[in-house]
């Protein structure tokens, strides 16, 4: 297979995209990624090892981390900020199996054009809207990024001495992305795994295993994640209680609250307020 028909036979999917801001010294492991992620280095310092290879990423980085990959990440000054795209890539081919690296981009690549940030911008901004092509909208943004990636890497080449084979699914699961968008316009509910199932005509154990294949994560970290990344917002930009806004994201014990939300971003919902503002 040529690389000509493989550019041309892949489909990038867009799973999620969010911007997260970390203080010095947060890190975070995760053994195996399930999905390709692209993150753009807005402020700070950080690093990333990914696969055993380390990368010392700053402002206005890119760096792509593929699918299959283990990661981990530290941040090296406060206020580290990223945007993060989350996707998966099929070929329209029955059963076909590539190297990762087929991708044919590097893994750290300076961002030199404004329009490649803006087009990360958008998507954070697009994929709150309500719009019903959004989806088509995310996609072509997607496309876009990983164009300029594609043209701003090195020869095509295979850059790894033991390249992994990933198995690309050709049948994207439309359930999921049901479930997906009505999370991210629910999160303040009490959702259970069972009314989701409902929706989309599948057992709660079938959920979770589509869930997880497409995302990474069960249904119920997924959401205690998104949860935590809109209360981090309004704690950056507002002045209101904490345990009001642990409430709006659908937690009533403040208590509860700050534990996972340090869990996810290192400090506690106060310290996060007050360094990012110091």
């Amino acid at each position: 297979m040529s690389e000509n028909d493989i550019f041309h036979a892949l489909r990038l999917n867009y799973l999620y995209a969010e911007r997260y801001s970390f203080p010095k010294e947060w890190n975070y492991y995760e053994s195996i990624i399930p999905y390709s992620m692209i993150r753009y280095i807005e402020k700070g310092n950080a690093k990333f090892i990914i696969d055993d290879t380390t990368y010392h990423l700053g402002k206005d980085d890119i760096v792509y981390i593929p699918q299959g990959s283990t990661l981990f990440c530290e941040a090296l000054t406060d206020d580290f900020t990223f945007m993060s795209i989350r996707f998966t890539a099929t070929l329209a081919l029955i059963d076909s199996e590539i190297w990762s690296e087929l991708f044919g981009f590097d893994t750290k690549v300076k961002c030199t054009e404004p329009q490649i940030k803006s087009h990360f911008q958008s998507i954070i901004r697009e994929k709150d809207s309500t719009n019903r092509g959004k989806h088509y909208t995310l996609r072509g943004y997607l496309e876009l990024i990983v164009g300029h990636l594609i043209s701003s890497s090195e020869a095509f080449t295979v850059r790894s001495d033991k390249p992994r084979k990933v198995k690309f699914d050709n049948k994207t699961d439309s359930r999921v992305e049901v479930v997906l968008a009505y999370m991210l316009d629910n999160y303040k509910e009490n959702i259970s795994i069972e009314k989701m199932g409902r929706m989309v005509n599948v057992s709660a154990s079938s959920l979770r295993r589509l869930f997880k294949q497409h995302t990474g994560k069960s249904p119920s970290d997924y959401l205690i994640e998104l949860r935590m990344v809109v209360a981090a917002k309004k704690i950056l930009e507002t002045d209101e209680r904490i345990s009001d806004i642990a409430y709006q994201v659908g937690i009533e014990d403040p208590n509860y609250f700050s534990r996972v939300f340090r869990k996810h971003f290192g400090v506690t919902p106060f310290s996060y307020r007050q360094l990012a503002r110091e």
